[in-house]
């Protein structure tokens, strides 16, 4: 069987898909599935499943590339030949490129019942193909080779395979660029730099019944590293900061090494859902029921600013020992399973 999957999204919408294809490709083994995702999306899913035998990119930032790329994507359909397409997309004009099939076209166009959207997709594909809703989260492999470099990355800059490794991811994509909806995206998600760095230098000082030394990472792109520099003068240089690398392979890797995440509602925290790292997310301003981390609930810890005396704040609302409560308890959990 022939199967075309279509999700045009970033990080956390790609992860969030990931349930459904396992879901697929149980239902389905010997399938054979096609993806329409965007660049983000191939990368991250380039190496899910060998069941996966195609993805096709569909650009859609930009003037001429989105025209350029949907014109490809129209030549390739009718070259090929799909028994099912499952469309996760809600967007119409995505769904209109699949008007010429109808008995085997499959359309989620959203729904108002409340549930998270990974289970959303869950609950569509097994509708779809009269199959029970498999329990499944979200899941992305890591190559054994990738491991192994970042230990060595790691142990090049003093971190030993026993440490603990909590990384912090402070930003979001496009935190440093203006408008409207990145203000209202600061507000709810860019926690105080002075925040980060008392956290940091709180957690550096613990001393864990098993002695096991405790190292808080940043892993951040050109373009974040001014600021992450600034929370690690504010940390009195008790934060590590490495420079993000080209490949999703290495920050993959670098999340799986880390014991513990903690970071508001961004594409790392989805990744870390798919890579069993545990979590502690920041929430403003949106039910993390919907779109929060999609793994075991003993796994992540959700801190709202609705829980707080001044939501109006945004995640400035969430104060430092609240945060760092939350990390201890995990840290417990970690000693208690290691």
């Amino acid at each position: 069987m022939n199967i075309l999957a279509v999700r045009i999204g970033r990080v956390g919408d790609t992860v969030m898909l990931t349930p459904a294809l396992s879901a697929l490709i149980q239902y389905y083994p010997d399938t054979s599935i096609t993806l329409i995702t965007s660049p983000t999306g191939k990368h991250l899913l380039n190496d899910f499943h060998p069941n996966i035998v195609d993805i096709w990119s569909w650009n859609r930032s930009g003037l001429l590339k989105p025209l350029f790329d949907k014109i490809k994507l129209r030549r390739q359909l009718s070259l090929h030949h799909f028994d099912k397409i499952f469309c996760f997309d809600t967007s119409p004009r995505i769904a209109a490129l699949f008007s010429s099939y109808k008995n085997n076209f499959f359309w989620f166009q959203g729904s108002n019942e409340f549930k998270h959207c990974a289970k959303h997709y869950l609950d569509f594909v097994a509708e779809a193909c009269h199959q029970p809703v498999l329990s499944l989260y979200n899941n992305l492999p890591v190559k054994p080779a990738d491991n192994e470099k970042v230990v060595r990355e790691l142990k090049n800059n003093g971190i030993e395979a026993d440490d603990i490794v909590i990384i912090f991811h402070p930003t979001f994509s496009g935190f440093s660029k203006s408008g409207l909806r990145k203000k209202q995206a600061r507000l709810r998600k860019l926690w105080p730099t002075q925040n980060y760095g008392e956290l940091g230098n709180r957690l550096s000082q613990l001393r864990l019944a098993s002695k096991r030394k405790i190292n808080v990472l940043m892993v951040l792109l050109p373009a974040e590293m001014a600021y992450g520099k600034t929370i690690v003068e504010q940390s009195k240089n008790t934060i590590r900061l490495l420079p993000s690398k080209s490949t999703f392979e290495r920050y993959k890797a670098m999340l799986k090494r880390a014991d513990l995440l903690v970071t508001p509602d961004s594409g790392p925290m989805h990744l870390a859902s798919a890579l069993d790292t545990r979590i502690i997310a920041f929430f403003s301003m949106k039910d993390p029921g919907d779109c929060g981390p999609y793994m075991p609930a003993d796994k992540f810890m959700i801190l709202r600013t609705e829980d707080t005396a001044t939501p109006e704040q945004g995640v400035a609302a969430i104060d430092v020992d609240s945060v760092f409560t939350a990390c201890t308890n995990m840290l417990a959990e970690i000693e208690k399973t290691d």
